[in-house]
């Protein structure tokens, strides 16, 4: 798997938004509504560049619930 500079770029922003929520967290045990965006933010990045999936049921129905798995790499 490839990640362009761009990604990176953007997941660096990420990660510095998730130190500093996390310092907010430490700091004043509280968290702000604009930090759970950011948090949704990086989770659908994650989602879509690193290609992370639902698990499915032996009939094939999503189970979004329960842990996500990786995708099928070959796309």
């Amino acid at each position: 798997m490839k990640i362009t500079n761009e990604q990176r770029t953007e997941f660096l922003k990420s990660y510095n938004d998730l130190r500093n929520i996390i310092q907010t967290l430490w700091e004043c045990q509280d968290l702000w509504m604009s930090d759970m965006r950011k948090l949704e933010e990086l989770h659908q990045r994650m989602h879509e560049v690193l290609n992370f999936v639902p698990q499915k049921d032996k009939d094939g129905k999503t189970q979004p619930y329960m842990d996500w798995v990786l995708g099928d790499s070959s796309k």
